[in-house]
């Protein structure tokens, strides 16, 4: 159902749009756990490792779809909010030439680079084989990851959170289903298979509802300049700001794979559950995001700031109460996700890991809401400046931490980098609206 967010109360449009995304991120979690879960009890710790090993990598490309996808959203969610629908099909068009471009040769190149990539990090021999092959497939998949992306975005963009929320639990039940069938048959690869051909039925089906809202009737097939100059204006920024953050990873990865397998699992299932921690926040800033840019798009600022303001709110005291469930549960869920003589080793860097980053929670959530307000202005600069400043922060802390404390500047890495972040995404905030309004 597609929903102009332009009038009505601000609080209550916001909450009905968060809920469905806040049920898909908790559902994605639980897509996260289950490829874990399965591999750690089916095939064990040092499979569970393997996989863990390739997760900075992935999240490098992976996040530069997102903010790819993201830059787009904001594009689609302007015109929509100024009723521009023909605008709004030209931008849609486009931007599936783009995905298609991009996801093909990403994928080529990522699906034969996967082994020498994982030898550049430094991944440990015994991980490396299955580690290269997981990864060489979900990489070797990237169009079908950067469409389903994409698809979600203009559905988002438009209003609609509770599409992709079916898809979610539909592409999930799968997922799991084809986790147990296909990981003692294929081992690591299978787990890999299963997240692709689940992902594609999800896109499928979210192109279906596309399709039948009439949104996109007489669309066409043509490629349209100006929309590509506002798209990639809008999505190149977001892409490149978002890959900087996970470059840092990259270099956290290595440093963590200096430490052994256990260390690697247990930094590994603390990151499975970043996941956790994330899930109001991610949803929320959706809502600001698609809020802001529809009101952008039809000049209201007061109403844009209401809804910063109505997303503020919603972030910190959702940050709150994730933060103290993380807190108190964190260990036990943990220990859901791999069983064997070493898991008092990869549960004790795994809870040290996770408590420091549900300690940061309150910061990261201002650097989504106040990034997502940003995009819906359309302010892709800072965003990106935004990124590099947590990789600097990020390098910093593993450079010079870790000759001192050893394996606590690796774990104290991301909260170190969300910090300058965060205010700098607030203050550019605070000065795009003082130059918009005066």
């Amino acid at each position: 159902m597609l929903k102009d967010m332009t009038e009505g109360n601000p609080l209550r449009l916001m909450i009905r749009f968060s809920i469905p995304l806040l049920l898909v991120n908790a559902l994605q979690l639980v897509y996260t756990l289950a490829d874990s879960a399965v591999l750690g009890r089916m095939l064990g710790v040092e499979a569970f490792a393997s996989v863990g090993a390739t997760a900075s990598t992935f999240w490098l490309v992976l996040s530069a779809v997102l903010g790819m996808s993201h830059g787009f959203s904001a594009v689609f969610a302007q015109r929509f909010g100024a009723k521009d629908t023909e605008g709004l099909r030209r931008a849609f068009v486009t931007a599936v030439w783009l995905t298609a471009v991009i996801g093909v040769f990403g994928g080529l190149a990522g699906a034969f680079g996967s082994g020498g990539l994982m030898r550049l990090l430094g991944t440990p021999p015994e991980l490396l084989h299955g580690a290269s092959v997981y990864l060489g497939i979900l990489l070797g998949g990237l169009p079908v990851t950067f469409m389903y992306n994409l698809i979600g975005a203009i559905l988002r963009a438009l209003g609609d959170s509770r599409t992709p929320l079916r898809a979610m639990i539909y592409s999930t039940v799968l997922n799991i289903v084809l986790d147990v069938a296909l990981v003692i048959p294929f081992g690591i690869a299978g787990a890999a298979i299963a997240t692709l051909f689940s992902q594609l039925c999800a896109c499928v089906y979210c192109f279906r509802v596309l399709h039948m809202t009439g949104v996109m009737k007489g669309a066409g097939r043509k490629w349209d300049a100006a929309s590509s100059k506002a798209l990639l204006r809008m999505g190149l920024p977001f892409g490149f700001g978002n890959a900087a953050i996970a470059v840092g990873g990259l270099i956290v990865q290595r440093t963590v794979n200096g430490y052994g397998t256990e260390f690697i699992a247990g930094v590994a299932a603390a990151k499975r559950m970043y996941s956790l921690l994330m899930i109001a926040g991610g949803a929320v800033e959706a809502a600001t995001a698609t809020f802001v840019a529809q009101n952008f798009g039809v000049g209201n600022m007061e109403r844009v700031k209401q809804g910063v303001k109505t997303g503020r709110r919603m972030m910190l005291i959702s940050a709150a109460g994730i933060m103290t469930l993380t807190l108190l549960c964190g260990h036990w869920i943990l220990g859901l996700l791999v069983e064997g003589e070493r898991v008092a080793a990869v549960l004790d860097a795994g809870v040290w890991q996770l408590r420091l980053l549900a300690l940061g929670l309150p910061v990261v959530y201002m650097l989504f809401l106040y990034r997502s307000a940003l995009q819906g202005l359309g302010r892709p600069l800072i965003p990106l400046l935004s990124g590099f400043t947590e990789l600097i922060f990020r390098i910093a802390s593993v450079l010079l931490l870790t000759p001192l404390w050893g394996e606590w500047g690796v774990l104290l890495s991301d909260p170190i980098g969300w910090l300058p972040a965060a205010a700098l995404l607030a203050l550019a905030y605070g000065t795009a609206v003082r130059r918009i309004t005066t």
